[in-house]
């Protein structure tokens, strides 16, 4: 089955660091369809007591000017994915003056179009802590999104695998099955399975049988068990273990699934302090949510 990535594009070359990532990240092109998504500001609504031809020609001036930048993005995605070897058949490009808000005309596309997974770039400077656009980013999160999210922050080339963060919750076995999903046809990349002991009420009581349903789920998306491995750690600060983890192994990935006790989804995907303290501190690698 293709893999049909949802990828979001602004003027920002920061905003660049998703398609960075696709193209380092994933080798069989084949099966991998890609969406760009360009969302233009919208000038400011002329009113009926306002319409004469000069505020009319000056609102479709800027219009023009807003979709002649968005194209621009577009154009320059388009050339780093055919560098990358993505065929003009694997890439469409859409670009949209802006409907309501950027963030929710992203969660319209994706629902529309049933995506595998929503890729967002992220600034790279070093202890910033917004990020592309922290607004549409923070809100996406805080949405009932339907796919799983990349965030791409500054990555770094050549990157290998995927840790990916098990807490027996029933989101990190979703995320084990969209990395197995993922990956099967990516044999490079080996997958760790790992989960921090003393977590509290959350910590896994058994990682054994944590791995070992992780595992299955993996073998059933049709990845070799010899490119799976498992560590278990102590360590009272989850996001501290995770990030150490990433950091001294070199990932491309981390992926974790997002439960918490807020109230609803919005809180549960994006409140937890173990998902702030990773999308603000990681670095190098991708950081793959589900919910």
């Amino acid at each position: 089955m293709r893999r049909h990535l949802l990828v979001t594009v602004s003027c920002d070359a920061a905003a660049m660091h998703g398609v960075r990532f696709i193209c380092d990240f994933l080798r069989d092109k084949g099966q991998t369809a890609l969406t760009l998504f360009y969302t233009a500001p919208r000038p400011p609504a002329v009113w009926d007591h306002e319409r004469n031809y000069e505020t009319l020609d000056e609102y479709d001036r800027r219009a023009k000017k807003n979709r002649e930048q968005g194209r621009a993005a577009l154009d320059g995605a388009m050339a780093m994915l055919r560098e990358a070897g993505y065929g003009e058949d694997m890439v469409d490009a859409k670009l949209m003056l802006r409907e309501v808000s950027t963030s929710q005309d992203i969660l319209r596309e994706c629902e529309r179009g049933l995506y595998d997974a929503v890729v967002l770039g992220r600034r790279g400077q070093q202890g910033l802590e917004a990020l592309v656009d922290q607004s549409v980013t923070r809100d996406i999160l805080e949405r009932a999104f339907v796919a799983p999210l990349w965030v791409c922050r500054r990555f770094e080339k050549g990157r290998q695998g995927v840790l990916l963060c098990l807490d027996g919750s029933d989101a990190s076995l979703r995320m084990a099955d969209h990395v197995g999903f993922m990956l099967r046809d990516e044999p490079q990349h080996a997958v760790t399975l790992f989960t921090v002991l003393g977590q509290g009420p959350l910590g896994p009581a058994d990682p054994e049988a944590l791995f070992a349903g992780a595992m299955e789920i993996l073998a059933e998306n049709g990845v070799d068990p010899e490119r799976v491995r498992t560590q278990a750690v102590k360590g009272a600060a989850p996001a501290r273990a995770i990030l150490a983890e990433a950091e001294r192994e070199r990932y491309a990935v981390v992926a974790t699934g997002r439960t918490g006790r807020g109230r609803g989804l919005l809180r549960r995907v994006f409140m937890g302090s173990s998902t702030q303290a990773l999308m603000r501190e990681l670095d190098g690698a991708a950081l793959w949510i589900r919910a």
